[in-house]
């Protein structure tokens, strides 16, 4: 991406965020939670919802939570065929926790939106008067408005995508090429539609608007700059892998010593340092893991905050558009 007067911005744009998500590690427990919406890693969160609704055949429960859904799906057999008033307090049960599941996330994101247009502007930590005023103002049922909405509907396109994928029948000539470029419709539209959702969040969790005018918001700022929206999604998708790759290493580094005290505590047969070896290693990989997420997650909410703020002010000129002038527009003109 270019700017038309200062050159290039996405070099600065990733940059600043990742400073930004790094100093302001006060942020990081809370962006853990608002990471289980799924906004804001474009391409991840398309891949894992094709995954869903282009899989053909199987069940919808087992698809959307994979072993869990099959656990969940298990226990409420279990429950149902037992009858009486377990069947009761089991439904109840659920419904509070995925209410008070459901509050703590949009809370999060709300907190996390809200935070981060006051940090990418403070290069010190944000004080609890800080987070505590991210709050003040909160729209608890906007911002799940906007992420039912955006789910369902993106499931919807991909689902129905998928449905007709599987029912064209082989006699049609070029059946692959036909199912090919419906899978591509069906992908193309609903990355396009997590966009608009993630610059809807920024639009109702910091701006404060309404659903509607969020949403109308965010068509204006991606239609005005469609190429740019695109390519940052893919940008950031790009350092999340970069990232993720170096959890990995980081991980792997972790297991080291704790795999070689293991090993000698199993060669001495000491029972209780392999348990206590175990159980450092184990709280060392979860903490390590719920650091790392919650610094991807504030990195990638910065990326969309400041380039929903640089759209608003600056004409640019997308990556692609600047090859493509440079290539075919100068050149004709030069000859």
């Amino acid at each position: 991406m270019k700017s038309v007067k200062n050159g290039p911005i996405y070099r600065p744009m990733l940059w600043r965020a990742l400073q930004t998500a790094w100093i302001h590690k006060e942020l990081w427990p809370f962006a853990l939670f608002a990471g289980l919406a799924g906004s804001g890693v474009i391409v991840n969160d398309l891949v894992q919802q094709a995954r869903i609704a282009l899989t053909p055949g199987g069940d919808l429960l087992s698809m959307l939570g994979g072993s869990a859904g099959t656990f969940v799906q298990r226990y409420f057999q279990l429950v149902i065929t037992s009858g009486g008033n377990n069947v009761l307090y089991t439904i109840f049960g659920a419904l509070m926790i995925l209410c008070a599941g459901g509050f703590l996330i949009v809370l999060c994101q709300q907190l996390l939106l809200v935070a981060l247009h006051r940090a990418v502007h403070k290069k010190t930590r944000l004080t609890g008067r800080d987070l505590l005023r991210a709050l003040k103002h909160h729209h608890y049922f906007r911002i799940l408005g906007v992420d039912l909405f955006f789910h369902v509907l993106i499931f919807i396109v991909l689902g129905g995508g998928g449905t007709l994928m599987r029912h064209l029948p082989v006699t049609i000539p070029s059946v692959g090429a036909i199912a090919i470029l419906i899978a591509a419709g069906t992908l193309f539209i609903s990355f396009v539609l997590n966009i608009i959702a993630m610059l809807t969040l920024i639009a109702v969790g910091e701006e404060r608007v309404t659903i509607i005018k969020g949403v109308l918001e965010a068509l204006d700022r991606f239609l005005r700059h469609p190429l740019v929206a695109c390519e940052t999604a893919l940008l950031v998708f790009a350092t999340n892998l970069m990232l993720s790759v170096a959890y990995i290493l980081g991980l792997a580094v972790l297991g080291i010593p704790v795999g070689i005290l293991f090993a000698e505590a199993l060669t001495s047969s000491a029972l209780l340092p392999m348990v206590f070896i175990t159980l450092f290693g184990a709280i060392a990989a979860v903490m390590y893991t719920i650091l790392f997420a919650g610094f991807m997650t504030t990195f990638t909410y910065s990326v969309w905050i400041l380039l929903a703020e640089q759209l608003d002010r600056l004409p640019f000129r997308s990556r692609f558009h600047h090859h493509i002038r440079r290539r075919f527009i100068n050149t004709g003109r030069s000859a």
